[in-house]
């Protein structure tokens, strides 16, 4: 594993745990009875999810355009290499 792709994961790891922390944290100070708290939650994580399907169709769109540029330069260097081979 390369030393960028371990600090990626140390900081993926540190986030992920952070969010947790924080959450569990807002849970046990916050100012709702547990009823309102569980719709706030609820609310709350409807959007989030809303806003990770949008990351998610962006990150797809992203994907398939540099796919898409790949390919069409690896058939470009394939049938370059052919040319030369056959010359």
């Amino acid at each position: 594993m390369s030393s960028r792709s371990e600090k990626t994961t140390a900081f993926l790891t540190g986030v992920l745990f952070g969010g947790i922390i924080g959450s569990a944290l807002a849970v046990l100070y916050t100012p709702y009875s547990g009823k309102k708290m569980r719709r706030v939650i609820n609310n709350k994580t409807t959007g989030m999810v809303d806003d990770v399907s949008d990351y998610i169709e962006t990150g797809k769109g992203k994907v398939e355009g540099i796919y898409k540029e790949g390919k069409k330069r690896a058939e470009t260097i394939i049938n370059d290499t052919k040319k030369i081979l056959n010359n």
